[in-house]
């Protein structure tokens, strides 16, 4: 008799824990599609900014509390982008692909 409760326990146990891992992994998925989805609305503001005429700096201090980009990386996006601040876009569009070009990858789209 004892056995059997003991046994029963183990089963109940690893039941559990089965059950525990497969939510884990399900929350684990989640987050993960959740983070490549992800866009910082700072720097569409940033780009907006920069396309209205304002000062590199003012750009560089959007950008700099955006948790993406530090100081250096800031300086090389609106090195980038400067030259094309002539644009019909403002230089809007070039702006956003340096931002993707220091990103490593294409997170940002240009409207």
């Amino acid at each position: 008799m004892e056995m059997d409760v003991w046994m029963r326990n183990i089963g109940w146990v690893t039941v559990l824990t089965a059950l525990l891992v497969l939510i884990k992994r399900h929350y684990d998925r989640i987050d993960l599609l959740q983070e490549c989805t992800y866009e910082n609305s700072g720097v569409y503001a940033a780009a907006y900014q920069f396309a209205c005429g304002a000062s590199a700096r003012e750009v560089s201090e959007l950008l700099v509390t955006s948790f993406e980009f530090d100081r250096q990386e800031t300086e090389v996006i609106l090195a980038w982008a400067l030259p094309h601040r002539m644009e019909t876009d403002g230089g809007y569009g070039a702006f956003i692909g340096a931002v993707n070009r220091v990103l490593g990858e294409e997170i940002y789209h240009s409207f």
